[in-house]
């Protein structure tokens, strides 16, 4: 469902389907919903397009978020895609990214804050 909706919005902003384009809609179609980082969809593609350098790869991800198809979320010192582009809570725990969708919860953070939620971080503290 993601990556058709993608592959008509790049198409309707003109872009090229080209074929490392079609590998990363499909790559993330698959692991999107894990939050994978940059580098991580760097080497799913790269198994079928071995020469794809990672600044190619960022460029393509940039048209996904200048589309509003993805966002990136910044992770100590790894930048990780988020496919969920409703709006949400991101439930971290250590590495692990999960979503939380809950309406109820984002209408009254956005009523306490006064501003529009794209999605909330919220990062557990680690199990001793």
């Amino acid at each position: 469902m993601w990556r058709k909706v993608a592959l008509e919005r790049l198409r309707k902003a003109g872009y090229k389907i080209t074929p490392q384009r079609l590998k990363l809609l499909d790559v993330l179609e698959r692991i999107g919903s894990s939050h994978p980082s940059l580098r991580e969809v760097h080497e799913a593609v790269r198994e079928e397009f071995p020469t794809i350098s990672f600044s190619t790869l960022y460029s393509n991800v940039m048209v996904l978020r200048d589309l509003g198809l993805v966002e990136l979320l910044h992770l100590g010192s790894e930048t990780r895609v988020e496919v969920n582009v409703s709006p949400h809570v991101n439930v971290i725990s250590g590495r692990r990214v999960r979503d939380l969708d809950d309406p109820g919860l984002v209408r009254e953070i956005e009523r306490k804050v006064g501003g529009r939620v794209r999605f909330v971080n919220v990062v557990l503290e680690d199990e001793v």
